[in-house]
């Protein structure tokens, strides 16, 4: 992105990316409006719930090597919402390309994650969670 010795370039991006969280600002969700609802231990206590139950729930995370901070391991795992049993888990080895810049994680790490969502999509949509955490 940046060669040695020109930031100029860094600077540009780092314009775009704070005039892309400017225009993000206005899809921020600031109170919950899931279309499903939590298992409960009692049937009773769902009646009148019409939204569908949470079946899967899945996270994401990214890690990096101490030795090469490019290196890192972008990893999804899905539980079942009842069990919390692992019902899926996926990971991917990847150089990254953005350096870090405090203030724009997510245009380092999103699209790699974002990668890895699609991919299970795919091999494994059966088990595509409703929720992330």
């Amino acid at each position: 992105m940046d060669r040695e010795g020109d930031g100029s370039d860094l600077e540009l991006q780092k314009q775009q990316w704070a005039r892309t969280q400017d225009a993000l600002k206005g899809r921020l969700v600031l109170e919950d409006d899931f279309e499903w609802s939590l298992p409960s231990a009692s049937s009773n206590s769902d009646q009148g719930d019409a939204r569908s139950k949470l079946k899967y729930i899945g996270g994401v995370d990214i890690s990096f090597l101490k030795e090469d901070p490019s290196t890192a391991c972008a990893a999804v795992v899905v539980l079942d919402a009842n069990t919390l049993e692992i019902v899926h888990e996926e990971f991917d080895v990847v150089r990254m390309q953005v350096p870090y810049i405090p203030g724009f994680l997510a245009f380092r790490e999103a699209p790699i994650l974002l990668g890895l969502l699609e991919k299970m999509k795919i091999n494994a949509h059966h088990f595509y969670p409703q929720q992330f955490c």
